[in-house]
């Protein structure tokens, strides 16, 4: 999938930890700082729902891969599958201004 700004894999601005929960290195791109809070929000609604990647596919017709690659850190999903999934799973994913750079997380 191509990146933003030739951006590296979200995953790859890890300072330590593991994704998606360590911190980021200060030099990551806005894209990870973003790609991190989708994928602990959708991390966390999947364990909510009970389901899993075979299920989230069945219900948004967003590949698993996808599913599990973000969940995973090494992609940001576009923003078709981004609106399927928030859609389908009836609940918003995609980060709020309050998750970007400058922001009192």
């Amino acid at each position: 999938m191509p990146r933003s700004q030739r951006d590296a894999a979200p995953a790859t601005y890890l300072a330590d930890g593991t994704w998606p929960d360590g911190p980021l290195r200060e030099d990551a791109p806005i894209s990870a700082v973003y790609a991190q809070a989708f994928s602990r929000r959708l991390g966390a609604v999947i364990e909510e729902l009970g389901l899993n990647p075979f299920a989230v596919q069945r219900i948004t017709g967003v590949n698993r891969r996808t599913i599990e690659r973000t969940l995973k850190g090494l992609v940001l999903p576009d923003f078709g599958a981004i609106a399927r999934l928030e859609s389908e799973l009836g609940v918003d994913l995609w980060p709020r201004r309050e998750h970007g750079k400058g922001s009192e997380e």
